[in-house]
């Protein structure tokens, strides 16, 4: 099979073809209350919407990914069980709640939630809810987890283990009465970001566009400034990489994304492109432009995104997008594989790769290239049929890398963010 893959992604202007097209307005509303998400692409237009309210849980379905986000934005509260550890399910003591501190998702990365932003950084097989294990690829979970639903409810929470590409998890009322299992399984939501679950409901709910229709998702989420905060903006894919260009003194005619350098920070984009004047009245910044890539199977599209209003009644997003060039691509024969990167963003340390590798296989090479092209680590890894994790050394300065894994098949390859 042949797949199409950037050479070198956002390598600069010449592996671009400009092409800018007519500056195009829209708007976006989540409704009163701000009531829904809406994803949308720059390209095609909304892609669909959702309550914000019908979900607790969701559980990351890429690939061999693993995290557990909370729908915090709509009320849900996450917090650890300090007193034991999976042994103490039946005598579970909420008594000091108030004093726990809760536990929230990145606002950086769909890789991290609530249930995964907590991992020991210093054993690479701690996932948080749980330990990894190398020869059978489970994840067994070791921690209980008190949660409070959409609705207010409470109830205690362990998720068992995530085997064969199913999460298996169960919940209870804080006495123990009314315990329900359930499963998720990816195969649920194939080509999605996330997988959802509604605990009110007993219900597992498939709510988002497949991740190959949309490139960014205006919504409500949770922000640390510094405190955790709701905060009303707009999220991205996690084929998008963003640039923000500010202070640009004609934002109209600006055009030089080269001059920026992309993040994959979900949360680039955000929130504070508009600020509250009083009244329930937004006004948006003068002076700031956005330069969004997006990664598709036909190559890259650069676009510019400015925005030129919100109004808070209906959560309306105005805005301006034209497409400015788009990126040359090249071919590889194969079937290239698997590949995972966690945590990502990074602070730099204790980043694992985790890839595949396919029966008859005789190489295996990872290769690290900064934004310009330039390769900055090369390590041969384990060519041994199946799934492997190797991890990558604290030798990356803050900025954007691109890893890959080459095999017999192809190559596979993913952004490192390193803050």
């Amino acid at each position: 099979m042949k797949k199409q893959i950037l050479s070198i992604l956002m390598a600069g202007a010449a592996a671009m073809t400009v092409n800018a097209q007519t500056v195009v307005s829209d708007s976006v509303a989540l409704g009163a209350g701000y009531a829904n998400q809406v994803w949308y692409s720059l390209a095609n237009d909304e892609q669909g919407s959702a309550a914000k309210d019908n979900w607790d849980l969701a559980f990351d379905v890429v690939n061999v990914m693993s995290t557990i986000h909370i729908n915090s934005a709509a009320g849900v509260m996450l917090w650890n069980y300090p007193k034991d550890d999976k042994s103490g399910w039946a005598t579970v003591d909420t008594n000091g709640l108030s004093t726990w501190a809760p536990r929230y998702n990145t606002d950086t990365s769909w890789a991290v939630g609530a249930m995964g932003a907590y991992a020991d950084p210093s054993n690479g097989f701690d996932l948080d809810w749980g330990v990894y294990d190398l020869s059978t690829h489970i994840i067994t979970g070791d921690s209980i987890y008190i949660i409070k639903l959409v609705n207010g409810d409470f109830k205690k929470l362990f998720i068992e283990k995530l085997a064969g590409g199913t999460f298996y998890f169960k919940f209870a009322n804080l006495d123990g009465s009314n315990e329900v299992s359930e499963q998720v399984n990816k195969s649920q939501f194939t080509d999605k970001n996330l997988g959802y679950y509604s605990i009110v409901n007993k219900t597992a709910v498939n709510r988002e566009p497949n991740r190959d229709k949309w490139d960014l998702v205006f919504t409500q989420y949770t922000g640390f400034i510094p405190i955790p905060y709701t905060l009303t903006g707009v999220l991205h894919n996690r084929n998008v990489s963003v640039a923000k260009a500010a202070n640009i003194p004609n934002k109209t005619s600006y055009t030089n994304w080269q001059a920026h350098s992309f993040s994959s920070a979900i949360n680039t984009i955000g929130y504070d492109w508009k600020k509250h004047i009083g009244g329930g009245v937004y006004a948006v910044q003068d002076s700031l432009v956005y330069f969004v890539a997006v990664e598709q199977q036909s190559g890259s599209d650069i676009w510019k995104l400015i925005f030129t209003g919100f109004t808070a009644t209906d959560g309306k997003f105005v805005f301006d997008k034209q497409r400015l060039a788009t990126s040359s691509v090249s071919d590889v024969e194969g079937n290239t594989g698997t590949m995972a990167l966690y945590p990502n963003p990074s602070n730099g340390g204790n980043v694992q790769v985790v890839y595949s590798v396919a029966p008859g296989s005789k190489t295996a090479v990872l290769n690290v290239t900064d934004m310009t092209g330039r390769t900055v680590f090369v390590q041969p890894l384990d060519n041994s049929a199946g799934l492997h994790t190797y991890a990558l050394p604290n030798a990356f300065g803050n900025g954007l890398y691109i890893v890959s894994v080459t095999t017999d098949a192809g190559r596979v390859q993913q952004k490192l963010v390193v803050n």
